[in-house]
C-alpha cells in the first residue's frame, strides 16, 4: 500500500510540475517582453558613424520640439487638396497620400500608430511576428513586442497597455523621419505654421523628385553657395532657414535646419544631431569635403555640389508679427 501511495504521490508531483511549466509558458505568451523599438539600432549607428562623431558635435538630443505650439497659419490652408494615392509603399505597405497644389504634387507615406512586421529569429530559424505601438504619452516613443502565437484578444490588450507606456527618455529617439521632413517640420513649426498632416514625425516623402517643387513654392529660395566648407565657413546663414544640398544631377540629397547658430540634421536611421558648424555635414554629403578619395566621376556627381538656402515665404502665409 505504501508503495502504491508513494507512486501516486510521485505521479501527482510530476503532474503539478507539468502544470507549473505550462502555466509559465502561458504566462510568457500572455506577457511578452516589451522593448523600445529602434533604440539599439540607433545607438549602434551612432557609435559606428565615425564622420558624425566630430568635435563640432554639440549634442544628439533626440526629437526636441521646435516652436511654442502657437500656430497662426497651417500648411493645409495653402494646398488645393489632399487625397489618398492608389498605391502603397513597396516596403511596409504603408498608405500614401497626395498633397496637391496647382500642377504639383508631394506624395508622402504615413507610418501607422500601430503596425505589425516580421523579424528574423536566428535561434528559432524562423520569422517572428512583432507588434509595434506608438505611445500616446509624450514624447510618443514606439514600443515593440513579439506576439507570435498570441490570440487577437491578448494582442488587443497588449496594444492598449503599450499605448500608455512611458518613455525611458525625455525626448523621442526612435523616429524614422528622414532629413527633408525633419528640416521642414522644424522650419514650419518654428515659424508658427502647422505642417500637419503632411509633415509629422510619422510621415516621409514618397518621391524625392517632387521635393524641389515643394521647396520652391512653400519656401523662398534666397541664395546659392558652393558645397565646400572652405568657401562657406564664414557665411552668415539666415536664422530659422533650411539649407538644402543638391548634387551634380540637380537632385536634392540632404536638408539641414539652421536655428540659433546651430545646424540641426537627421538621417532617417538615426536620431537628430546638432552641430556648431556645417563642416561635418559637408564632410558626409559634399563632393569637396567627403573623405572618399577614390570616387569615380559619377560618384562625385552623386555628392553635393551646391547649397541652396531657403527662408520663409512670408508673402504666402498669414502670420502675426
Amino acid at each position: 500500500m505504501n508503495k502504491i501511495l508513494k507512486k501516486q504521490a510521485v505521479q501527482l508531483m510530476n503532474c503539478l510540475f507539468f502544470i507549473f511549466l505550462c502555466g509559465n509558458c502561458l504566462a510568457q505568451k500572455a506577457y511578452p517582453e516589451i522593448r523600445v523599438s529602434y533604440i539599439s539600432e540607433l545607438q549602434k549607428g551612432i557609435q559606428d558613424s565615425h564622420w558624425i562623431l566630430d568635435s563640432d558635435l554639440v549634442s544628439s538630443p533626440g526629437m526636441i520640439p521646435f516652436g511654442n505650439g502657437n500656430y497662426t497659419d497651417s500648411l493645409i490652408n495653402h494646398l488645393d487638396t489632399i487625397q489618398p494615392a492608389d498605391w502603397r509603399t513597396p516596403k511596409g505597405n504603408y498608405p500614401v497620400f497626395l498633397a496637391i497644389w496647382g500642377n504639383d504634387t508631394l506624395s508622402y507615406a504615413r507610418l501607422p500608430d500601430t503596425r505589425f512586421y516580421y523579424r528574423n529569429d536566428n535561434k528559432q530559424k524562423k520569422k517572428i511576428r512583432v507588434l509595434e505601438v506608438e505611445s500616446q504619452l509624450p514624447p510618443y516613443t514606439r514600443f515593440a513586442a513579439d506576439v507570435e502565437g498570441l490570440s487577437e484578444k491578448k494582442i488587443s490588450a497588449l496594444t492598449d497597455s503599450m499605448k500608455r507606456m512611458k518613455s525611458p527618455q525625455d525626448t523621442l529617439m526612435n523616429c524614422p523621419q528622414a532629413c527633408f521632413f525633419y528640416a521642414l517640420d522644424a522650419f514650419f513649426r518654428t515659424h508658427g505654421i502647422c505642417p500637419d498632416p503632411v509633415i509629422t514625425r510619422n510621415t516621409n516623402f514618397s518621391k524625392k523628385e517632387e521635393l524641389a517643387a515643394f521647396f520652391e513654392h512653400f519656401l523662398k529660395h534666397t541664395a546659392d553657395y558652393p558645397c565646400h566648407y572652405k568657401k562657406v565657413k564664414d557665411v552668415s546663414f539666415p536664422d530659422n532657414s533650411v539649407i538644402v544640398i543638391v548634387n551634380g544631377y540637380n537632385e536634392i540629397i540632404h536638408a539641414v535646419f539652421y536655428h540659433d547658430g546651430l545646424f540641426h540634421t537627421k538621417n532617417g536611421l538615426l536620431s537628430p544631431f546638432v552641430y556648431s558648424t556645417i563642416r561635418p555635414i559637408l564632410k558626409g554629403y559634399g563632393s569637396k569635403d567627403n573623405p572618399g578619395k577614390d570616387l569615380s566621376k559619377t560618384g562625385k556627381l552623386m555628392l553635393g555640389q551646391t547649397l541652396k538656402v531657403y527662408t520663409l515665404n512670408d508673402s504666402l502665409y498669414h502670420l502675426h508679427q
